[in-house]
C-alpha cells in the first residue's frame, strides 16, 4: 500500500476531504508523526521537495510544521481514496489558512463573540397596557358589529 506524506504547519490536523459535504469519513486510515524526518531514508526526496517549496514562502518545515506519514489499513479504503480523488489536507487553527495551515494571518485574529440573545437597550419601549387594552376593546366592538350586520343580512333571506 502506498504511504502519503501530508504537512500541516502551525499546529493543523490532517483529515481527509472527499470533495462532498459529508462531515464523515468512510475510510479507516492512519496519521503517524515523522520524528525525525531527516533520518528516513525512503521520504528524503520529498523533505527536501518540501522544504524547498515552504522555504519560498519563509517558512522552516523542520521548525514550524509537523510531518505525518499517512498510510491506510486496507486496500479497499485505498481504492475508496483514489475512486473519489480524495486528498489529504489540514484543519487549521483559527487565523491560519492554505492547503498546510501555512499561510498566516496579517492582522491578528480574535475568536468569534457571542451576541446576547436580547439587547439590554431595546430601541423602543413596551407600549402602555392602558393603550393596549383599548386597542383591543375597540377592535373587539368593531367585530361584534360586523358579525351584527352579517346576521341581520341573513336574517333577511327568511
Amino acid at each position: 500500500m502506498e504511504h502519503f506524506p501530508a504537512v500541516c504547519c502551525f499546529g493543523g490536523e490532517p483529515f481527509l476531504d472527499f470533495h462532498t459535504n459529508s462531515s464523515i469519513d468512510p475510510t479507516d486510515w492512519l496519521a503517524d508523526l515523522v520524528k525525525d524526518p531527516t533520518n528516513s531514508v525512503d521520504q528524503d526526496l520529498v523533505i527536501s521537495n518540501l522544504t524547498e517549496s515552504f522555504a519560498k514562502i519563509g517558512i522552516n518545515v523542520m521548525s514550524q510544521c509537523q510531518i505525518f506519514n499517512i498510510t491506510f489499513n486496507d486496500l479497499a479504503d485505498q481504492t475508496l481514496f483514489d475512486t473519489y480523488k480524495a486528498r489529504f489536507l489540514c484543519r487549521c487553527p483559527i487565523g491560519f489558512s492554505g492547503q498546510s495551515c501555512e499561510i498566516q494571518p496579517i492582522a491578528p485574529t480574535l475568536p468569534p463573540i457571542s451576541l446576547p440573545l436580547v439587547s439590554k437597550h431595546p430601541l423602543i419601549s413596551p407600549p402602555d397596557p392602558m393603550v393596549m387594552l383599548i386597542v383591543v376593546a375597540a377592535v373587539v366592538f368593531a367585530l361584534m358589529a360586523v358579525l351584527a350586520m352579517l346576521y341581520q343580512h341573513f336574517l333577511s333571506f327568511f
